[in-house]
């Protein structure tokens, strides 16, 4: 079906309908082997009719299994400190679609932060659509969801006085929608195994699709955490001549740690920081994206940052959905991988001390989640878990994770609801009326939805 028997290109959507149209585009593209992603020839397609405006603006591209959302959102604050202007391009969002395209800048050293408008988001959708619509009368394919959102990302950044945007992949790299940027510099955070339906089932096959990123003669720092991936990365920059720093031999030290702040430093033989002091709490796990962004922005700047700027940045620095607190008594985490479960895992024992906690779960379908419920059982002290589904047509069966639990652990006391707003309700009172600390995690679709009701439910 084409766009003009969808809506005429002579009618202009207002932003509700804007929002619904994209929300129900497929999210993903299938080739001719039924493997998720189909190549980004159809895309170029587009962007070529648009004048190419993921060309417009100097770039820097990220990808990564996790750590790439906070690696990006960090070089966005040192970039922020040293008075330049960014364009940031993330998913997914947690409320509001127009999270995920947003531009901060230093002024006279403020640092704002703002996103796209919804009359911004309605016109640079304007221009797409009509786009995609001649694309399409003329026997091209529809764009993805992601297709879409990136290609009003690219627009709108092309019309801001930005000095640099920021990509996030969406999903691997090689075959991602991002990756007909021409960046400045490259970056591939942690790898593990997640979507392995779509990047493979092996650290090795995944490793590959990340590194699909990797342009000749470009810069690639790359901290994986990983030896086999490494070695994938290695291999990639060096058929393509690019420099490649690994971060993974850093060497750091928590100096100190509690709920108030952190105190770390890091060297390699690129740089060195003593003392790098933070008045929040972060996870541990943060230093590793904190250290890529450092040695990221160093080598695109040409410089050694200052002490100040590292500290300042690590102070602004804020990623809502990531061991976020809504009240003294909820965290929300978006961990959706067995990866990230075990570093949520590491988080809960450094905040609990020795308080009883509460787990509120819920996960999408094509994830591991056996493993992630099996690491949690194993790895954390819990008192009862509330099991719900995410709102979400990928959503893993409440029923079917509620006996994994079980499984796990048959003394474990198991509580199952039909929608969020239900399960976070009831789980919040019950952890405030028995001073409990209440832990959200599994999907940053549940994160979202609870960050949602937070409002009239804590503060009811």
């Amino acid at each position: 079906m084409t766009c003009i028997l969808r809506k005429l290109i002579t009618d202009k959507m207002n932003y509700e309908e804007a929002v619904d149209y994209i929300i129900n585009i497929p999210r993903f593209k299938f080739s001719s082997d039924n493997r998720c992603k189909s190549g980004t020839d159809n895309l170029l397609c587009v962007m070529n009719k648009l004048g190419n405006p993921q060309l417009a603006k100097k770039s820097i591209h990220i990808a990564g299994t996790n750590g790439k959302g906070s690696t990006a959102l960090y070089t966005k604050c040192i970039l922020n400190e040293m008075g330049y202007s960014v364009g940031l391009f993330t998913s997914p969002h947690l409320i509001k679609i127009n999270e995920r395209i947003s531009v901060s800048c230093n002024e006279n050293k403020l640092i704002k932060n703002y996103d796209i408008s919804d009359e911004e988001f309605v016109s640079c959708f304007d221009i797409v659509y009509k786009t995609v619509c001649e694309h399409e009368n003329n026997g091209g394919s529809p764009l993805s969801f992601f297709e879409m959102m990136f290609a009003i990302a690219s627009v709108y950044f092309a019309g801001k006085n930005v000095d640099y945007v920021i990509y996030e992949t969406g999903l691997g790299g090689r075959l991602d929608a991002t990756n007909i940027v021409k960046p400045d510099i490259c970056a591939i955070t942690s790898i593990g195994l997640d979507h392995i339906q779509y990047l493979g089932d092996t650290i090795e096959k995944v490793a590959y699709e990340k590194a699909g990123i990797i342009k000749k003669d470009i810069p690639i720092v790359y901290n994986t955490g990983d030896d086999s991936a490494d070695k994938v990365i290695h291999q990639v920059a060096s058929d393509k001549g690019c420099k490649e720093i690994n971060v993974g031999k850093t060497e750091y030290i928590i100096n100190e740690k509690s709920d108030k702040g952190i105190d770390f430093s890091f060297h390699n033989r690129y740089y060195k920081y003593v003392n790098i002091s933070l008045d929040k709490y972060i996870p541990s796990y943060q230093v590793d994206n904190f250290m890529t962004s450092i040695c990221m922005c160093s080598e695109l700047l040409k410089c050694k940052l200052s002490h100040e700027i590292v500290e300042k940045a690590a102070n602004t620095f804020f990623w809502p959905g990531r061991m976020e607190w809504l009240s003294d008594n909820v965290i929300v985490d978006g961990a959706h991988n067995e990866d990230a479960i075990e570093r949520f895992t590491e988080c809960v024992a450094e905040i609990a001390k020795g308080k009883t906690v509460d787990l509120l779960f819920a996960v999408a379908g094509d994830k591991d989640y056996e493993a992630m419920i099996c690491h949690l059982v194993k790895h954390l002290s819990v008192n009862q878990v509330s099991v719900t589904t995410i709102d979400s047509s990928r959503t893993a069966s409440q029923n079917t994770i509620c006996e994994i639990f079980k499984t796990n652990d048959n003394k474990l006391k198991v509580n199952s609801y039909d929608n969020i707003r239900d399960a976070f309700k009831k789980s919040y009172e019950d952890a405030l009326k028995n001073d409990k600390l209440l832990f959200c995690v599994g999907s940053l679709y549940l994160v979202g939805s609870i960050k949602k009701y937070a409002p009239e439910v804590i503060h009811d």
